[in-house]
């Protein structure tokens, strides 16, 4: 029997480049998480598109898009990608010999609450694995775990997608944080003194609607934003030098007060409790080495704000 043509033999190491670069969306990221050069990736691909017969990627204004075929393959590439570690990764995974790269992401109001204890238990139990901390917000976190960018992200996660595993880590409250001595606002406050107060909303995402408002509007309320930022810190570094006002989780509020220059008031009006959940895709649920990461955020979350 003659071997195969050799534009017809598949070398997995570049379906493995081009899992990669369709779960980064960026040769360069999937450059880093592959530990390649970026020329060597570009290679890769060039190879695949000669096997292929497409493109796979095509350049538009600052980057590329995947083509209808890169498209058409990803979820058969994602599915038999996991089957591939399934069978190659060991069933009894040691921390502290994997050289694995790990992708988490974590809500702005918890990660500088986390980070470091994370960082450190990481460090300790896989000393030769890596940890990457990505931005969060629920749209782009629920996206990049579709993709297998994200092993796993810490949210609220308001809306849960079908192909993702949700599990509660714990709940907090919002409260209402004003600078001390606002010219209008003291404590307990009232639904009319929050109403015409002027806010600050924190939302990550272009089109995430701030949760608060959406509490306000079954109530047929609206309140005035004056500013909207990315993360809560921002807000509180806001609120101390104006008479802007902030809605942001009780645990975080307090962890944030410092100087005890600020005020913290409970919400005036019925609400519920907001609850911070771990997130992964269901793929990697018996993955030995997600699962162990997944205990490992979810213990030092407990550890740190649980305890707080």
């Amino acid at each position: 029997m003659k071997p195969p043509a050799p534009e017809t033999r598949i070398d997995l190491n570049l379906m493995n480049v081009l899992y990669t670069v369709l779960a980064e969306g960026s040769v360069t990221r999937a450059a880093q998480r592959l530990s390649m050069s970026q020329p060597a990736v570009s290679n890769a691909l060039g190879r695949l598109r000669y096997i292929m017969k497409d493109e796979l990627f095509i350049k538009v204004s600052g980057g590329f898009r995947p083509t209808e075929r890169a498209l058409e393959i990803w979820p058969d590439l994602q599915q038999a990608m996991e089957q591939i570690r399934a069978i190659a990764l060991p069933l009894e995974f040691q921390a502290s010999q994997t050289n694995l790269t790990f992708n988490v992401a974590i809500t702005d109001t918890l990660v500088s609450r986390v980070a470091s204890a994370l960082a450190v238990r990481f460090v300790e139990e896989a000393p030769f694995a890596k940890l990457q901390f990505h931005l969060h917000s629920n749209p782009t976190s629920i996206d990049a775990l579709q993709r297998g960018g994200l092993d796993c992200a810490v949210g609220m996660f308001p809306n849960v997608e079908a192909d993702l595993q949700l599990e509660g880590v714990f709940s907090d409250r919002y409260v209402c944080v004003f600078r001390r001595g606002h010219g209008s606002l003291t404590t307990p406050l009232s639904l009319k003194a929050f109403i015409d107060a002027e806010h600050i909303l924190v939302k990550q995402a272009t089109r995430q609607l701030g949760i608060v408002d959406n509490w306000l509007s079954l109530k047929g309320y609206k309140r005035t934003v004056r500013l909207v930022v990315n993360r809560a810190e921002e807000a509180i570094s806001i609120v101390r030098e104006t008479d802007l006002v902030a809605a942001v989780p009780f645990s975080f509020a307090q962890s944030t007060l410092g100087a005890k220059t600020l005020e913290i008031a409970d919400l005036p009006f019925e609400h519920e409790k907001i609850l911070y959940k771990l997130a992964w895709h269901r793929r990697s649920y018996r993955d030995p080495a997600r699962s162990w990461l997944r205990s490992l955020v979810r213990e030092t979350i407990i550890n740190t704000c649980v305890s707080e």
